[in-house]
């Protein structure tokens, strides 16, 4: 096996335990009930406006959003953004038979912090094995590059954009969404420096 070979093999493998965290994670925060991430808000309340299903909704926020991010840098849409789509789905189902939702406040707020650290590390797994971002991330890295703003600065925006017109929509946004605003870009930018310095793909 030659080392062009191993460095895909080594690529995808990343890849998909990024896409595990990222399902295992959205399932942990979302477990107790103390509201969904910024885009899942707007969703949510988008999809109940329509009356159409969340899923349903998701798929066409994802189909648009898959689209200008291949624009703006097609580099940033591959396997793994079609991997993100199509797998995320069963670590999600995985935690919630696993994982009975938590009683106690203090443990559906331990839910949601472990939750949101799990998306931002998968997240950040899922863009360095550089096979394709997810989509709302090729998105925002289509901005951010387009712009020369920094990541982190063009996510809280995009969350709070979300966030915004969510409120104007009557969506709920509880303590977990908050909680997922403040910390996941920042946890992104975190394990962005620590999987660049600790993780080579040569």
């Amino acid at each position: 096996m030659n080392s062009e070979t191993k460095n895909n093999i080594k690529k995808l493998t990343v890849s998909i335990i990024g896409v595990m965290l990222v399902g295992a994670g959205v399932a942990l925060a979302t477990l107790p009930e103390l509201g969904s991430d910024c885009l899942a808000s707007f969703n949510e309340v988008v999809s109940r406006k329509l009356g159409i299903s969340f899923g349903y909704m998701t798929t066409i926020t994802e189909i648009i959003m898959t689209i200008i991010a291949f624009m703006m840098n097609r580099k940033n849409v591959g396997v793994g953004t079609l991997m993100a789509i199509l797998f995320v789905r069963f670590p999600i189902d995985l935690t919630y038979q696993l994982i009975s939702k938590p009683s106690s406040i203090i443990v559906c707020l331990l839910y949601v912090v472990i939750g949101t650290l799990m998306v931002a590390l998968g997240v950040e797994l899922i863009i360095h094995a550089d096979l394709g971002m997810g989509t709302y991330e090729a998105f925002m890295y289509g901005i951010a590059e387009k712009t020369s703003i920094k990541f982190i600065y063009v996510k809280y925006i995009c969350d709070a954009t979300f966030l915004f017109l969510t409120l104007i929509l009557g969506g709920f946004i509880g303590l977990g969404t908050i909680i997922n605003y403040i910390l996941c870009p920042k946890m992104m930018d975190i394990f962005d420096g620590l999987i660049s310095k600790h993780l080579s793909f040569k």
